[in-house]
């Protein structure tokens, strides 16, 4: 028998959870986040119900029976003590992982003792500092700096004795991991993959101006580059109050990837190529040049950043922004149903919001998107490695049971009635995130390698200085309309000189 808890709080499979704290009875916010992705039952766990943590997963509160079947690769039931090294405590009541807690359970017999790091370059400063001392731990928290970059040093374990490939847990990750590897061995297995950035709009925006529904674009084959403009070109000749396209120096990689190409591409040997002369890339900044020179794209008219809760208040005049797509549909819908005060909430209604893929390049045979993934990774000179590989095969196996995600999905688009058991509020029904059908249903297509061909960009995998100077290269053609062919004939020496070292 499978249990599953009554609020949908954990991590779902393809995304980390970006759901808002529950608040006190005088403000009722229940976001459901995403949810998680529960394997069959073997044993007797705890679940936790409530709300979710930008960063982790549940409020370990309220907990509630739960059963997981790990047959797919059974625990040792002595996986002992795990030193973790991390950005958050995956262990603690209020952001720990459902994982933590069964692979602290009899069943696996496990331990995790944490320790704190700040996020960037000052995380692998210490890990460095661990190392070198003796003092390693023995499992780690995947870093935007991993790769190429991190890799290269010689700070983690290889991991090909461990985990196989051609094992129904991990077949469908093969690809996955095989862009991290480095001097053709594997560091890093990645448990989940999503897509990193999308575009998302305003249905309303959508039939008001008369335009087509992406979505139907997209599933019609049709959602290219041209589709897209044409459609910011239609909206902007309406109002000159209206703009197409928002963007920031970060998601303009998933536009390029679009092409299949990245500005930075390494190779499993060890072989890293820069891009930024390549006639793809090239193809895909002109393009965007053309949208700023032709006055499509934002020029500060909503403020320096559009977060998803000035988009929500500004999308009659702003046709797309280029945003996380879950933490995007998820804050936007809440902060114009859930504001504070019961009397406010608007229950059991789905957003208006929606996102899409970034449209096809026409010269490309499949959609191609960036994507990110979670998981972790064994430092060299680990003590308890064969304990980490079991936490690693935990968590995969947390993320692929069909049933629960069936289970999971219903709990995103049908939640549970939830209300207040005290307070003025008592009786009264509390605010929950309630997804579209087709957006979830999108959502989990946009996260899978099996249905779309990702792409990894590596550009960002060296250093923070490197990825500021891409950023503002970047934007200085979609802002501004600079030219790409001229700014990138001047910093591809740059790129070269960034590389030169890891190639040695």
């Amino acid at each position: 028998m499978r249990i599953l808890k009554k609020s949908a709080a954990c991590a779902l499979i393809l995304a980390m959870v970006m759901g808002l704290a529950a608040c006190d009875d005088e403000a009722p916010q229940q976001s459901s986040g995403s949810n998680a992705a529960m394997a069959p039952a073997v044993t007797t766990m705890t679940s936790a119900s409530t709300t979710t943590d930008p960063n982790a997963g549940l409020d370990m509160t309220d907990k509630e029976t739960k059963e997981l079947d790990t047959s797919a690769c059974p625990p040792s039931g002595n996986a002992g003590v795990i030193k973790y090294l991390g950005f958050y405590d995956i262990t603690s009541d209020q952001k720990g992982t459902e994982q933590c807690l069964i692979f602290q359970s009899d069943l696996y017999g496990g331990t995790i003792e944490y320790t704190s790091a700040a996020y960037g370059t000052a995380y692998f400063e210490k890990l460095t500092t661990l190392i070198s001392s003796d003092d390693s731990p023995d499992l780690v928290t995947k870093d935007a700096m991993l790769y190429p970059g991190n890799v290269s040093k010689n700070l983690f374990e290889p991991l090909d004795d461990y985990f196989d490939l051609s094992t129904p847990l991990w077949s469908d990750m093969k690809s996955v991991v095989d862009s991290f590897a480095w001097k053709n061995k594997h560091y890093y297995y990645p448990h989940r993959t999503t897509t990193k950035y999308a575009l998302n709009y305003n249905k309303k925006t959508i039939a008001d101006n008369d335009l087509t529904d992406p979505y139907d674009l997209y599933k019609a084959g049709e959602w290219t580059w041209d589709a897209w403009r044409d459609m910011m070109i239609q909206f902007c000749d309406k109002s000159d109050d209206h703009v197409g396209f928002y963007t920031t120096n970060d998601t303009i990689t998933s536009f390029i990837a679009t092409t299949g190409t990245t500005l930075i591409d390494t190779q499993p040997d060890g072989t890293i190529t820069n891009n930024f002369l390549s006639a793809d890339v090239s193809r895909a900044m002109t393009f965007l040049e053309g949208l700023c020179r032709d006055g499509l794209t934002y020029g500060k008219q909503f403020g320096d950043w559009v977060s998803p809760q000035v988009f929500s208040t500004v999308s009659d005049n702003l046709l797309f922004t280029c945003t996380e797509p879950e933490w995007t549909y998820i804050a936007e819908t809440e902060n114009l149903q859930n504001p504070k005060g019961v009397e406010n909430d608007i229950f059991d209604t789905v957003s208006d919001f929606s996102f899409v893929p970034f449209p096809r390049d026409p010269s490309a045979d499949k959609y191609y998107t960036e994507f990110d993934t979670f998981g972790y990774l064994i430092p060299k000179g680990a003590k308890n490695v064969s304990g980490s590989v079991e936490f690693i095969n935990l968590n995969r196996i947390y993320d692929t049971d069909p049933a629960i995600i069936a289970k999971v999905r219903e709990d995103h688009v049908n939640p549970t009635k939830i209300y207040f058991d005290k307070g003025k509020y008592a009786g009264t029904e509390k605010w929950q995130m309630k997804w579209g059908e087709r957006e979830y249903d999108l959502w989990r297509e946009m996260c899978d390698p099996t249905n779309f061909a990702f792409v990894d960009e590596d550009a960002y995998g060296f250093n923070s200085e490197f990825k500021d100077d891409i950023g503002v290269l970047l934007m200085g053609v979609v802002e501004r309309g600079e030219s790409w062919s001229k700014t990138s004939a001047e910093f591809s020496p740059v790129a070269d000189g960034v590389i030169a070292p890891y190639m040695s």
